[in-house]
């Protein structure tokens, strides 16, 4: 092989790969606490995918979001739309709590075929209660082991940003670019 074709195939990789790189590499301006996916996939700006509530503000109903970044408004109240992506683990209890709604969190409803997160108020139902596993990052159901908190391979525009639909699937039978999750506490 000529010396020059191979040094531009190598320049060739390395631009290719380093552009790659930065492309997945997270940039999440959210404040803590907060819970993303630990890698970017897709998501445009680099900010990743964080435990969101439908629409702005408070809602029943979860999936993953653009990372938001905080309030330009530094006096806003805790309950202010932009930290309704902000979520905690509660190691004590395993509970998802929202940071914004005091008293609410991320509970699991499952029924044939269907499968949806929705922010509830704090019990003991056993659909609140996860594990997270530092080692292989996933969030487990409690009660089921196997099942694992992932999201979906589509992409949804939502505005300016984009989303993802939240899943409970095997962890087994799951890729890990979609169940790998980084807690970040406060």
């Amino acid at each position: 092989m000529n010396a020059s074709i191979f040094k531009v195939s190598v320049l060739s990789l390395f631009i290719f790969t380093a552009g790659h790189a930065s492309a997945s590499e997270l940039n999440i301006p959210t404040e803590a606490p907060y819970i993303s996916l630990s890698q970017n996939l897709d998501e445009p700006n680099g900010y990743g995918f964080c435990l969101d509530t439908f629409g702005r503000g408070y809602s029943e109903l979860m999936h993953t979001h653009t990372c938001k970044p905080p309030s330009k408004d530094k006096n806003a109240p805790r309950n202010n739309s932009s930290n309704d992506a902000r979520f905690e683990y509660d190691t004590k209890t395993k509970q998802i709590r929202s940071y914004a709604y005091e008293n609410q969190c991320m509970q699991v409803l499952l029924a044939t075929g269907k499968t949806e997160f929705a922010l509830l108020e704090c019990s003991n139902h056993p659909h609140q209660k996860f594990d997270y596993n530092t080692t292989d990052k996933t969030i487990r159901l409690d009660v089921d082991q196997n099942r694992c908190l992932s999201i979906d391979t589509k992409t949804i525009k939502a505005g300016p940003w984009v989303k993802r639909t939240l899943q409970l699937t095997e962890c087994d039978k799951t890729e890990d670019s979609l169940k790998q999750w980084d807690v970040v506490a406060s």
